[in-house]
Formats: C-alpha cells, sequence, structure tokens
C-alpha cells in the first residue's frame, strides 16, 4: 500500500501509468478478503486492477522447491504476465531496507558466496524494480500513518516457522544487543558486495565469450586449457555464468555443486560427466568442458547420395556437395579440411553418408594397414558427443571419407587418374 501510494503521487511528475495486481498462492483463508481490499483500492485510484489464483502447493510438488520458493515462482510469473498483458516497461515490488538485512542474514546462514551477500538487488533484468529497498519498515509504517492509509498484514509474517521469520523477531533483535547498527551494517554490506559482483559480471562477461567453443541453444562448452590459465574464483564464476546462461537462474546451486565441476575438469580421465540440480548435465572430452539441459541424444542418419548435388543432412545442421569432372593438372586431396578430391574413375554413384558406427574402418591417408576410426577419434581427440556429427562417405562398404578429417589413402587423387569426385562439408 506504501509503494503503491508513493507511486500513485508521483504519476504525475513522473508520467506513470499504475496497474495494480494481486496474486492469491492458495495458501490462506485471508487472501479472499485481501484481494477484495485491494481491489477496492485500485477502484478508489482509479486505476486497472489483474489477478489470479495459484496452486503454490502443487507447483511445489511438481518442481520439488520449499513452499517459499514455489511461491515466489508463481509470484514473479504472474507478475510477468501482468506485465505483458498491460504493456508494462516496469514491474515495482516493495522490498525494504529490513527485507535486505534480513536476506543478507539468511543467505550467510545458508553459507552463499558473495553474489548471494549482495542481498536483493535494487533493480534486475531492467524490469523488476525495488523503489523502497532503501526505506526502514518503521519509516513505511511512519508513511502509512500519517496519510492515513489503510493496510492489511499478512498473518504469516509472525509465524516463527518460516526462517526469514525468525531472522526478523529472534535472531536480528539478538544481534542488535551486540551492535545496535547491525541493521545499518548489513545494508552496507549488501551494497559493497552488489558493487563487486557488477564489476566480476562484466569480466565474466569479456572472458567466457573466448573461453566458448561450439556454443549452441540450451549448452555452454568451455575450453579447458584456457580454463586452467584463470585462478581459482574466476573459474568458479565461470561456471555460475555457465548454468545461469542456460536456465535463467542459479537457484537450488550452492558451492559444493561448483567444486565438483572444478573437480570434474581436472580429472584424468579423458571422459567424464555429472549430474547436478534442474537436470543440467556437466561433461569433459579431451579439452572441453560441457554444460547442457539434459542428455545429449546422439546424432544418427544415413543418406543415400543418388547424383551429384547437394544433400541437406539436418541431424548435424550441415550439408554436403558433390561433383564429379575431369582432372585439371597437378590437384592433390583438397584445398581445405571441409573439402576433398577423391580419385573418380572407379568411383560411381550411389554413395553413402551415414554417422559412424562401431566397428568402422578405414586407411588413413599416408599410412599402411587399416585403423578402427574409433581408435582415429580418440587420436585425434574427438569428444565423444561430437564423433556421431562427422559424416562418413562411403562407396558399397569402403569409407572413402571421414569429413573434415581424412581421406582413405586408397582412393586418393593419383597422378594418372583422370576423373575427380568432388565432396564439400558446410
Amino acid at each position: 500500500m506504501a509503494l503503491l501510494h508513493a507511486l500513485w503521487d508521483m504519476r504525475r511528475e513522473s508520467r506513470l501509468a499504475l496497474v495494480v495486481a494481486y496474486l492469491d498462492h492458495g495458501l490462506r483463508s485471508e487472501a479472499a478478503a485481501e484481494q477484495s481490499f485491494v481491489r477496492q483500492t485500485a477502484a478508489v485510484l482509479g486505476l486497472p486492477f489483474v489477478t489470479a489464483r495459484a496452486d503454490v502447493r502443487a507447483l511445489r510438488e511438481k518442481m520439488h522447491l520449499p513452499l517459499q520458493e514455489a511461491a515466489r515462482e508463481a509470484r514473479y510469473g504472474f507478475f510477468l504476465k501482468a506485465a505483458c498483458e498491460f504493456s508494462a516497461e516496469k514491474i515495482a515490488l516493495g522490498h525494504t531496507a529490513d527485507d535486505q538485512a534480513e536476506s543478507v542474514l539468511m543467505r550467510l546462514l545458508r553459507g552463499s558466496g558473495t553474489r548471494g551477500l549482495a542481498g536483493i538487488p535494487p533493480k534486475r533484468d531492467e524490469r523488476i524494480i525495488r523503489p523502497l529497498i532503501e526505506v526502514w519498515r518503521r519509516e513505511v509504517e511512519s508513511f502509512l500513518r500519517e496519510r492515513n492509509i489503510p493496510f492489511r498484514e499478512d498473518a504469516s509474517n509472525r509465524s516463527l516457522h518460516f526462517l526469514r521469520n525468525r531472522i526478523r523477531h529472534e535472531l536480528v533483535p539478538l544481534l542488535e544487543t551486540y551492535n545496535p547498527r547491525i541493521r545499518q551494517i548489513l545494508l552496507q554490506t549488501a551494497e559493497r558486495f552488489r558493487l563487486e559482483e557488477e564489476y566480476w559480471q562484466r569480466l565474466i562477461l569479456e572472458k567466457i565469450s573466448s573461453l566458448g567453443r561450439n556454443q549452441e541453444a540450451g549448452g555452454v562448452s568451455l575450453d579447458i586449457p584456457r580454463l586452467a590459465e584463470l585462478p581459482v574464483p574466476f573459474r568458479l564464476r565461470i561456471f555460475r555464468r555457465a548454468v545461469e546462461t542456460i536456465l535463467g537462474h542459479q537457484r537450488g546451486f550452492s558451492f559444493p555443486h561448483f567444486q565438483a565441476v572444478e573437480s570434474l575438469w581436472q580429472n584424468p580421465a579423458p571422459h567424464k560427466k555429472i549430474r547436478l540440480p534442474h537436470g543440467i548435465t556437466i561433461s569433459k572430452s579431451y579439452g572441453e568442458l560441457s554444460f547442457s539441459l539434459g542428455e545429449k541424444e546422439p546424432a544418427v542418419f544415413e543418406y543415400t547420395v543418388c547424383q551429384p548435388g547437394i544433400l541437406e543432412i539436418p541431424e548435424i545442421r550441415r550439408e554436403m556437395r558433390f561433383s564429379i569432372r575431369d582432372k585439371a593438372g597437378e590437384e592433390a586431396f583438397g584445398d581445405s579440411p571441409g573439402k576433398v578430391l577423391l580419385e573418380g574413375d572407379h568411383l560411381q554413384f550411389p554413395l553413402t553418408v551415414r554417422s559412424f558406427r562401431a566397428g568402422d574402418r578405414f586407411q588413413p591417408l599416408g599410412m599402411e594397414g587399416e585403423k578402427k576410426v574409433k581408435d582415429f577419434f580418440i587420436d585425434q581427440k574427438i569428444p565423444l558427443t561430437q564423433r556421431r556429427e562427422i559424416p562418413l562417405l562411403f562407396f558399397q562398404n569402403q569409407l572413402l571419407w571421414i569429413a573434415g578429417l581424412r581421406l582413405d589413402h586408397r582412393f586418393r587423387l593419383k597422378p594418372e587418374s583422370r576423373r575427380v569426385l568432388q565432396v564439400e562439408l558446410r
């Protein structure tokens, strides 16, 4: 109510168009009366009113969250939906300086790092703002009394069942016997850590782009040799940023989770993986550390190429181009990894393009005798997750080319060759 009336007072000077939003969390019997009270207040002020009811208990079960965390998820989802409905540029929330001090203590008790100790941000994602975050609760109450503004108090705020309430009603008063300024000190602590976090986030954004490998939707891959050059605090923040990039948040993650990632990339085994909360899978393969949401299914494909032209391979979002022509002078192999020239005198369509299978063999260019494709991949340090995304080109049952990597010695372009089969991977 204090926030609403303060914004109402500012509406003309700041050219504000206000909408009042109320969510019934489905947890308290008093909510219906509170909703009616808020609706009437909006009507008196001549403001639009939007409301909804959430089933927080069902959401808690579905998302495996504590009750208050599930309520927060429901509330913020409702606010964002209402903001979109009314094309609102900002969502103003009523957190106070006391809420900030209590949050710092609560996160300290839970073992948060500096990011958690930065407390509640005054604004988030340029949309959520907290105009009262530096105003103490006693000042809010004084404003309400002086203006004779009616309000309702959530009775659950007095329940000692919730950690925040125990901190508010028991711990903070106890700490004030040691230092009467403990609330101000906690507020200053949050501000100091928030400024440090803003600095860190700028550094992380600058650095993570240089660490990236094979970035794609729903995943982040990092270069391990470059990670190894960074100090431990920097790496741990990079890991947190990777998780946040995929999920949009870090809720449910704590320091031990990122310590596990630190141990993973340092493990001497070439291939390892771990699973973290919210379905995040982190895998290490040679020089790459990959963060993904869920397990990525390996690409499996097989196509017949009946004539020269373009073959699209949607499973790996690539294409191959085939042409056959007369040899021109002293041509050999190809002028780029994605292009190969094969002797065309004894090759003919149809050809086959497919993904790797166990048991595939070929004779690598320049070598005597055959080699398993699996062993070739190991020698080339190709990550397990990428092996089935590399097309293999066959004539009948003979492997001609591991696309982009190596052709078979027996099908190389020879001085006496008259025809050239040219294949490009794009």
